[in-house]
């Protein structure tokens, strides 16, 4: 997909209340609560699946993550004060949220239409590969949990067997979500709605990870 630059990419970023210039002064208290559910949506394009959570679930505290900066400024661009005063975007490599975020600190990471890197040799920067698994493990609290929706067979069965192979147990799971029990509730994304709209079956699955004693601690 060719995405079309804004001119103005910079001062919307600098501007916008939504976007945190420098997120990882805010690690370990992103909180604005006690208990306050802190969620995650990494690679949030323009943002219109963490908006409708967001209004959905008040009580949570959502952040969205692109590093594309133009993507980013759209995001930003559609969000209003009144209405979605919970939501925080930043820009960061997805790699590196541990800078960003405090052991245990989020309470679920979503993960929508991720880029399938197909070749083999591009595996590792998959989101769901063995270099992201144990980050997000150590980053999510006890209760914890990710969701996972792409269109891509292929991914979802490498991410089936990635998730399982690093000890996270799969609770949730579906190779058509539109026509399974896990519909109530799911919020499209715009790249859901056109594959939706084409007649392509969705894979959804969400999983908990291993304990961090097991997951491993560095």
């Amino acid at each position: 997909m060719r995405i079309r630059y804004l001119k103005n990419t910079e001062e919307i970023l600098a501007k916008s209340p939504f976007v945190i210039a420098d997120p990882a002064q805010r690690r370990g208290e992103w909180r604005e609560a006690p208990k306050q559910p802190l969620c995650l949506e990494i690679g949030c394009g323009k943002g219109k699946f963490i908006k409708e959570m967001a209004r959905m679930h008040p009580e949570g505290l959502w952040i969205g993550d692109e590093r594309v900066s133009t993507i980013l400024a759209r995001a930003a661009g559609q969000l209003d004060m009144e209405t979605d005063h919970n939501i925080r975007l930043i820009r960061w490599d997805a790699q590196e949220l541990d800078q960003v975020f405090a052991e245990g600190e989020l309470s679920c990471i979503y993960l929508n239409f991720s880029d399938p890197w197909p070749k083999e040799k591009h595996a590792k920067r998959r989101l769901t590969s063995e270099r992201f698994l144990p980050l997000y493990a150590r980053l999510l609290d006890e209760e914890g949990w990710l969701a996972f929706k792409t269109d891509n067979d292929a991914l979802f069965a490498f991410s089936v067997e990635s998730f399982r192979s690093h000890g996270w147990s799969i609770a949730e799971m579906s190779d058509d979500l539109h026509h399974s029990d896990y519909l109530e509730g799911n919020v499209m994304t715009e790249y859901e709605e056109n594959f939706v709209r084409l007649g392509k079956n969705i894979h959804y699955l969400k999983a908990r990870p291993p304990k961090l004693t097991e997951a491993g601690e560095s």
